[in-house]
């Protein structure tokens, strides 16, 4: 069984994923290709590591969006879901965003929840 993430990262085993932090908004964008604006987040559920002594916090829940395009990606068990808007129209992916917007509605701006984009609540 292979225990690594990729063929080409060997010191990364699957054990050791690292889960979403507020750093990495610092290095992410809109993955669509003629916005790749900034993107704001929204943490709703995070908890606490200690790692060399230091405080880390890692991000379980949030709503990450993008002011340029209104696009809106869900992280959900600590991963950012920033896939394709085909990919997440239909099927698993569909079903757990939905799901997440149903969870987090009272904490979600409603334009999200009634016009999101790819979708929303209503469509």
């Amino acid at each position: 069984m292979n225990n690594f993430l990729t063929a080409t990262d060997y010191s990364t085993p699957v054990t050791d994923v690292i889960e979403m932090k507020r750093w990495l908004m610092d290095i992410l964008a809109c993955p669509i290709s003629d916005c790749r604006s900034e993107l704001a987040l929204e943490v709703f559920t995070s908890h606490n590591l200690e790692s060399d002594g230091e405080e880390i916090e890692e991000i379980d829940e949030a709503l990450i969006t993008c002011p340029k395009c209104g696009r809106w990606y869900p992280v959900i068990d600590g991963i950012a879901c920033m896939l394709p808007d085909n990919l997440r129209m239909d099927g698993k992916q569909r079903i757990e965003e939905t799901k997440f917007l149903e969870r987090w509605k009272e904490r979600i701006a409603s334009e999200i929840l009634d016009n999101g984009v790819p979708f929303s609540l209503k469509s």
